[in-house]
This record gives structure tokens, C-alpha cells and sequence, in this order.
């Protein structure tokens, strides 16, 4: 499999099979947050990165064999959007119909015609807005040159009111980077704004590109919450649920998962649905060739890939 993941445990969206149609870390922003690490390719126009045939044989040759799964999600190591073939990708996958379509975004590219055509196939959209102000926006995202807040804003909703699914808002909040009151302000009225049909806050969990970025604290997350529970903002929630129905071969599908996004020992326990003896055999063997390495954060410790 070069192009599917998971199933992933996803927050917002349950059990999440994965598609990711962007080469490792080619990406418009350069958050510094991000849990796959620095963008090393940092581009502003949309290309043909994969034959999008092997992208479509990939999905339809594994999809089965992946157990259950809630969506297929069009995400992974950088934005989906800078890849052209993306409207005929989710055609295709919604022709099965065999889970509910969705976009991770970051919603810069939502103001060009092409890629609000691209996505309207899909079930659920789900753009970030860490910031609505410039100079914030660039603090934690670092974009593209190119890239203004006011515009991506204005696209944002723009797609929104056009789109039949839902667009679904996050946020994700970086101590002492946008959390301050000013940030709160802007980021409200750029909410009411867009008027999103579901609008999720939350804070880091797991070791971000940057060494010095630092989570909010419960209190200081609860705080800002409680700034924007009147638009109703929803605090984003762990992941609990196992797929006991996983049936790829289990050290492959662990190497694969962790070369996607860090995982915890017991999330990788959860998400195959198999015990602390044999998810440990596993890591110490991939641990031992070199092909894993643990990096603790905020006191927990995530397998990340080598």
C-alpha cells in the first residue's frame, strides 16, 4: 500500500482510513505544530504529484482488507489541496460507497473556483484557522509568501456557502502563539463570519515540528474555551474506540501508521485492538532494525518513525 493509512483514530471523525495524495511534507504552511515534522518543499501551486491511476488501484485493491472504518480521509504529509487530481480521487472513492468523504485542509486554497469544484463531492470539509490576524498567522503557520489571512478567511466562507456537506472548523491552539486576547477577538468575529456547521477547539498532543512549542495547560484551554462556547465551540475529545476488524498484517501496518503520525503504545493497542504483549514485541523488533524511535513529550512517550 503506498498511498492508504489506518484506519487512523481520528478525534473528530471516528475511525479514519487515510489516502494521502501529497509527497512527504509538501505543504504551503510550515506550521509549527505539525506532528509529521518541517515543511521541506513549501509550494503554492497545484500539481499532478502521483499518477492518480495507482492512487485508485491502491484504494481499490486494500480498501477491503482494512476492516472497519467511519470515513476515508484525504490527508496525510502536507495539503491535500496542492494536488490537482483531487476531485477525481474523491469521485472515485465515493463511487464504492463505503464510508462518508473527508478533506483535511488548512483552507488556504479554498478561494480558487478549481479546488472549491474539486471538493464538492465530499462529505465533510475540515479547514484549520489557527489565527485571523497576519501577523499571528504567520507566527504558527509560516506560510507561503503568497498567502494572506484575509483572503483564505473570505474563501473559507465562501466555500461554505456553497458547499452541500459540512465545513467543520478547527482550531488548534500553541501556548503564548494565539492564544493571546487579541487572537480571541479576531478569531471570533472571523467564526461568526464563516458561520461553520461544527467549530472544534483543542491543543497540541503529540511532539510538534518545533522542539520549543509548548501545549495550553486544561486551565488555559478551558479559559479560551469559555471565550468561545457562545459560538458553540466544541472542545476536540480523545479517541476510545477499537477496530478490532484490522486485518493487515500487524508490524507492516504499525510501521506504516507511525511513519504517518506519531502513536503512543497504548494508542497503537487501541486502534489494532491487540494487547500490550504483542504491540510490545513489535516495537522492540522495529526499535532494534532502526526503523522506529521513541520521543517523549510533555512526559508521554510517542513511537515516531527513524
Amino acid at each position: 500500500m503506498q498511498f492508504l493509512f489506518g484506519p487512523v483514530p481520528s478525534r473528530r471523525l471516528g475511525l479514519s482510513l487515510g489516502i494521502n495524495i501529497i509527497p512527504h511534507k509538501v505543504c504551503n504552511f510550515n506550521c509549527v505544530y505539525c506532528e509529521v515534522g518541517r515543511t521541506t518543499n513549501l509550494i503554492n501551486d497545484r500539481r499532478s504529484f502521483y499518477n492518480p491511476d495507482e492512487i485508485e488501484k491502491d484504494f481499490r485493491e486494500n480498501y477491503k482488507r482494512m476492516g472497519r472504518f467511519d470515513f476515508v480521509t484525504f490527508s496525510g504529509s502536507g495539503e491535500p489541496t496542492l494536488n490537482k487530481d483531487i476531485g477525481r480521487l474523491i469521485k472515485y472513492v465515493k463511487s464504492f460507497n463505503v464510508a462518508k468523504i473527508a478533506v483535511l485542509t488548512n483552507g488556504s486554497l479554498l478561494n480558487l473556483t478549481d479546488v472549491q469544484e474539486d471538493l464538492m463531492d465530499a462529505d465533510v470539509i475540515i479547514p484549520s484557522l489557527d489565527a485571523a490576524n497576519q501577523e499571528s498567522f504567520r507566527k504558527i503557520n509560516r506560510p507561503h509568501v503568497s498567502l494572506k489571512i484575509d483572503e483564505i478567511i473570505n474563501g473559507i466562507k465562501e466555500f461554505r456557502d456553497k458547499f452541500k456537506g459540512e465545513v467543520w472548523l478547527e482550531v488548534l491552539f500553541v501556548k503564548s502563539l494565539n492564544d493571546s486576547q487579541k487572537d480571541i477577538e479576531d478569531l471570533k468575529r472571523a467564526v461568526k463570519f464563516i458561520n461553520p456547521h461544527k467549530f472544534q477547539i483543542g491543543t497540541i498532543d503529540r511532539p510538534p515540528a518545533e522542539e520549543n512549542i509548548k501545549k495550553l495547560t486544561n486551565e488555559e484551554l478551558m479559559r479560551v474555551y469559555s471565550e468561545l462556547k457562545d459560538l458553540n465551540a466544541e472542545l476536540i475529545k480523545p479517541f476510545s474506540e477499537k477496530n478490532m476488524d484490522f486485518h493487515e498484517f500487524l508490524e507492516l501496518s504499525i510501521a506504516k501508521m507511525v511513519s504517518i503520525r506519531p502513536c503512543s503504545k497504548e494508542e497503537l493497542m487501541s486502534v489494532f485492538g491487540a494487547g500490550d504483549e504483542d504491540i510490545t514485541r513489535i516495537l522492540n523488533r522495529l526499535l532494534k532494525e532502526g526503523k522506529i524511535s521513541q520521543r517523549v513529550y510533555e512526559g508521554k512517550a510517542f513511537i515516531v518513525k527513524k
